[in-house]
């Protein structure tokens, strides 16, 4: 990686950073040479040219970076570039929610494996009977949910079905300080359909619930909830979720310690 100084201002010196070529095909796994040449010659990504005096060498971008990793990821899946390159260049990403089987010894693993998915967004190990992991993922299309999870279930050996919760509306907030987080839930809500706009206003006004989304499925609403003590979990549940005359029933799963992850740092 080159950098050179570009200005300065007061006593602090900003500095243009630029990759080599060595420097992507380091952080991309299989990635190789010609599909970079492939992708420039296209025009999706745009390298500044450093003319030397033997050879002329490429500086690519944070923004190329991104573009190639994103749209190599897909060609690996059997896209055609223009097809990932259109999938990468949505606004729009679908959320989702999905719960999946593990057995104990492999839940560490498997979040491992999903963290190296940059879809997921978060994911958890809870204590619960009918289900071990909660993930967040953000997809391009809503198919693109199972392709995301596949590699991450085959490299420790799973084969179990996951569950997916489409979202249809979401919120979330800045919650706790994270140094006084000691307890983080997952509470599934039971509730109307007609009521379920209604209910997540109300649940808004918790502070306890950093996020909230209704969703396709079983479940008509997810909540991620983090609080200080058991007690403050108990009292949120009995006697606040289930004051809401629209709740019909909760499960919560509460996140085994340590065994959670987000790229947000929540």
């Amino acid at each position: 990686m080159s950098c050179t100084a570009s200005g300065y201002k007061y006593t602090t010196v900003l500095y243009v950073c630029g990759m080599e070529l060595k420097d992507i095909l380091s952080q991309v796994p299989g990635l190789h040479k010609r599909f970079i040449y492939y992708l420039e010659s296209q025009d999706y990504i745009h390298p500044e040219k450093l003319r030397r005096q033997r050879i002329s060498r490429r500086d690519y971008s944070t923004e190329d970076l991104r573009v190639i990793r994103e749209m190599w990821r897909y060609y690996e899946r059997g896209y055609s570039v223009q097809a990932a390159y259109d999938l990468i260049s949505r606004n729009e990403r679908i959320l989702s929610y999905v719960t999946l089987p593990a057995p104990f010894g492999q839940r560490q693993p498997l979040l491992d494996a999903l963290q190296k998915q940059a879809e997921v967004v978060e994911a958890s190990a809870v204590y619960g009977n009918s289900l071990d992991i909660i993930t967040k993922i953000e997809t391009p299309d809503e198919g693109e949910v199972y392709q995301v999870l596949l590699p991450a279930l085959r490299s420790v050996g799973l084969i179990g079905s996951p569950t997916v919760f489409r979202v249809i509306q979401h919120y979330q907030t800045e919650g706790l300080e994270r140094g006084s987080i000691i307890m983080i839930a997952y509470v599934l809500m039971r509730v109307p359909g007609k009521d379920a706009d209604q209910v997540i206003q109300e649940l808004r006004q918790f502070p306890h619930i950093v996020e909230a989304a209704t969703v396709y499925g079983e479940t008509d609403i997810i909540a991620k909830v983090v609080v200080e003590n058991q007690m403050d979990l108990d009292r949120l549940i009995m006697e606040r979720l289930h004051s809401l005359p629209a709740v019909e029933s909760t499960r919560t799963f509460i996140v085994i310690g340590g065994l959670h992850w987000s790229r947000d740092g929540n």
